[in-house]
């Protein structure tokens, strides 16, 4: 069933029926018990969380790529996924990049270290420093996990609020937004490809 989830291109939430496909395995092995996380943290917080995508490798994940907080293409009305396959040019650019650094996303895990909308503002410290127990929890749940990617300042400085003495590799790139890569992409994306490679051969 697994392989109906994986489109060969990006923006692949473009067709609702594979939203509608990921949406009946959201309850699959792999997924249930970050399904059950997502929804808590919705729940305790009283905020709107996009859930885990079920092509991803989910409690099995080796790899945690970590970014800052979801984007209009993760909403409800949307995919109401954190996924590389949502309509919009991040995922796009983190699609082709992990292609691109050969990281299976079945290794792969997408999350933010905010994990509610924001409303088009960047994560404050006090929305940081109230995140940061989830992130510490979504670890214990990803026994599996070898390395972290961090994408982008806040994610960095969350990931640090956290801790960090969890025996992972971690590797720092650009956030994957079009903001991010366009500012300098003859650096920018090279960097972003070069974590996505060193995270692929910590896990080889």
């Amino acid at each position: 069933m697994l392989s109906n989830v994986f489109p060969a291109s990006p923006k692949g939430h473009r067709d609702p029926r594979l939203v509608a496909r990921k949406m009946t395995l959201l309850q699959a092995p792999h997924m249930k018990p970050l399904t059950e996380f997502a929804r808590r943290i919705a729940d305790e917080r009283k905020v709107d969380v996009p859930l885990f995508d079920p092509a991803s490798g989910g409690v099995n994940a080796k790899v945690l790529l970590l970014l800052e907080s979801p984007g209009p293409a993760s909403a409800k009305s949307a995919s109401g996924l954190i996924s590389l396959d949502n309509d919009d040019q991040t995922a796009v650019n983190g699609f082709t990049a992990l292609k691109e650094a050969g990281l299976s996303r079945q290794a792969c895990l997408n999350w933010n270290i905010v994990p509610w909308y924001l409303k088009g503002h960047s994560p404050t410290p006090a929305e940081l420093r109230a995140a940061v127990p989830y992130l510490v929890e979504l670890l214990r749940i990803l026994k599996d996990l070898k390395a972290v990617v961090v994408l982008g300042t806040p994610a960095g400085t969350g990931w640090n609020l956290s801790g960090r003495g969890y025996g992972l590799k971690v590797f720092n790139a650009p956030h994957p937004s079009p903001q991010s890569i366009n500012r300098d992409r003859a650096t920018r994306w090279p960097q972003l490809v070069e974590a996505f490679r060193q995270a692929a051969a910590a896990i080889a």
